[in-house]
Order: structure tokens, then C-alpha cells, then sequence
């Protein structure tokens, strides 16, 4: 589900607009559990803007499978490249084997075909992502502390777990670019078949934190 701020504040200061918002994101096996979201931007005259989000995630460690932001950009879109880990996709118990490197692919291409669509297409350990159209306009998201976590895909997460069949898809499809910026995600595990992740890829009760630039790609 996409949930409004709570609260939104906005304010200027030496020249830098400032928005603070404030929201409460419930969700999890019972949909009981309680996410605090703040999230900070900081808009300056050329364009730039610095986000500052935190994530203060205090219940079970599996009721979410990943703590981020989520946007829908616009359908032109659709070129990636990114200095991360690579090329195929990863997840923090399945990485080892993707290489940390600068790659180059699409939002189409970015997509998995599984017999049972579901969330897809993840990239760890990125240092800054850029998204642009067949003209080279668009954004670039750096990373200002730590590195994040991305998937690009034309479904969203909720679509895809409501969809059974891999033909479906087209049906599900969106046309705007479904961009996930994740501070924290939940291993894979072997429950399709197995056990769960680790402990140590479970998601840690505290705070998690997303701090990243977003300016006009170059």
C-alpha cells in the first residue's frame, strides 16, 4: 500500500527549501505493524536534492521484506546504469557472485521471468543510479552515506504478489517507471523450498537510513 504523509512541514533557510514529512506505514503478516517514516528534502535553486529518510522499524524482524522509499517516474524513463553490484540481480544472501562494477541496462531488462511473478530485480550495494530517456535527460541518485539498495520495474510489488501466472503480466504492466530505493531488505532464503534467510539476513529491528542526492543526469 502507498500512504500520504502524516505530516508535511515546509520551510526555507539561507536560500534552501526545506520539506519534512512525517508518516506512519503499517503492514506485515497481520498488517499490525507500525513503520515510522521522516523524511527530509533539501531543495536548493539549481535543482539538487539532498533526501534524508529514516526508517524505524521496532517489530518483528519478517514483517517486512524491504524498508525504503518508493516513486513512480515518468515512462521515458526507461535507460539504467548504476555502479553497484551486477549484472544480474541480488539480494544480501544472494550476492556473492555479483560483482561490484558500472552496468548498463533497461527497466524492461531488469525484469525476471518466474513461473510465479512476484518482487524482483534488486541491485545491493549501489553507489549512485542513473535513470534516462533515449536523449540522456533524466536524474541521478547518489549515494551521500553508506550505499542502497534498487529495483526498477514497470509493476509494483502488491500487482505482482496479486498475479499468479508469468502471462499475466502485460495485464499488470504500468507505463511509468516503478523505482524502489530500499536502506534494508530481507534475504531470500529456501522458503519456496526450505528454510527461511539467516538471521543475519533478517531485517534488524532499529532505525535504517536512506541519505542521497537526486540532480539531473549528466
Amino acid at each position: 500500500s502507498y500512504y500520504l504523509p502524516d505530516y508535511v512541514l515546509f520551510f526555507e533557510k539561507d536560500g534552501v527549501t526545506k520539506v519534512i514529512t512525517t508518516q506512519i506505514v503499517k503492514g506485515g503478516k497481520d498488517s499490525r505493524s507500525k513503520v515510522p517514516v521522516v523524511t527530509e528534502y533539501e531543495i536548493a535553486s539549481d535543482g539538487t536534492i539532498i533526501v534524508t529518510s529514516t526508517i524505524t522499524n521496532n517489530e518483528t524482524n519478517d514483517d517486512f521484506h524491504r524498508l525504503g522509499l518508493l516513486a513512480f517516474l515518468d515512462k521515458s524513463l526507461e535507460n539504467v546504469e548504476y555502479l553497484g553490484r551486477g549484472p544480474m540481480e541480488n539480494y544480501p544472501d544472494r550476492k556473492d557472485c555479483a560483482f561490484v562494477g558500472c552496468y548498463t541496462t533497461t527497466v524492461s531488462g531488469m525484469q525476471e521471468e518466474y513461473i510465479k511473478p512476484q518482487s524482483m530485480g534488486e541491485r545491493c550495494d549501489v553507489n549512485w543510479v542513473k535513470l534516462t530517456d533515449n536523449k540522456g535527460q533524466g536524474i541521478s541518485i547518489i549515494a551521500l552515506e553508506n550505499t542502497f539498495m534498487f529495483s526498477a520495474q514497470h509493476y509494483t510489488d502488491e500487482d505482482l504478489w496479486q498475479t499468479k501466472y508469468l502471462h499475466e503480466l502485460n495485464k499488470i504492466r504500468k507505463s511509468e517507471v516503478v523505482l524502489h530505493l530500499d536502506a534494508a531488505m530481507r534475504g531470500l532464503g529456501n522458503a519456496s523450498c526450505g528454510p527461511g534467510p539467516l538471521k543475519k539476513y533478517e531485517i534488524e529491528k532499529g532505525m535504517h537510513k536512506l541519505h542521497f542526492c537526486i540532480s539531473p543526469a549528466k
